[in-house]
């Protein structure tokens, strides 16, 4: 709250590229606040990997929503492909998260939930210097999340961080 976490926070927003941040108690409360924040309710429906840390799905539930989960590629993101089987009526998020360094495809990410007017959460807790296609992992989607845990890439021990271009969001 003082200088110094402004500080941090004007130089994330400068790395990540997105106008907006807020700091979050940690990961897992980054990605509620993103969750609310995109008007996530009780019963909605948000698309998440099956290979993630539990703070990806325990988020949704936290919401009110429903984790609705999906395989993933040999690489080990979000598996679109078969996303495509799993949209319902209630389904109103997608939530890529960005693993082991490397990003899910972006392209197709969004490509789906533009088709299927669903909003984008990334979770981007190990994502901090991570870029698809020279764009920084937490700036493609309605929100970004990360967290500074002690095993992320930038750690302050605890804390999360909620991003966003869209200022009725932020």
């Amino acid at each position: 709250e003082g200088p110094k976490s402004k500080e941090f926070l004007e130089e994330l927003c400068h790395l990540i590229g997105v106008k907006y941040a807020v700091f979050a108690p940690n990961g897992t409360l980054a990605l509620y606040l993103g969750l609310r924040s995109i008007g996530i309710r009780p019963g909605d429906e948000v698309i998440v990997p099956n290979f993630t840390f539990i703070a990806s799905a325990n988020a949704v539930e936290m919401a009110g929503g429903i984790p609705v989960l999906v395989d993933v590629n040999k690489n080990m993101q979000i598996d679109i492909e078969k996303c495509e089987n799993l949209v319902s009526n209630k389904t109103k998020a997608i939530m890529p998260v960005h693993i082991y360094g490397m990003s899910s495809n972006m392209d197709d990410v969004m490509k789906f939930a533009n088709r299927h007017d669903l909003k984008v959460i990334e979770d981007a807790a190990q994502s901090i210097g991570v870029k698809w296609k020279g764009k920084h992992c937490g700036s493609f989607g309605d929100v970004g999340c990360f967290s500074f845990f002690a095993d992320k890439t930038i750690t302050t021990g605890e804390g999360g961080l909620v991003t966003t271009d869209d200022e009725s969001v932020y």
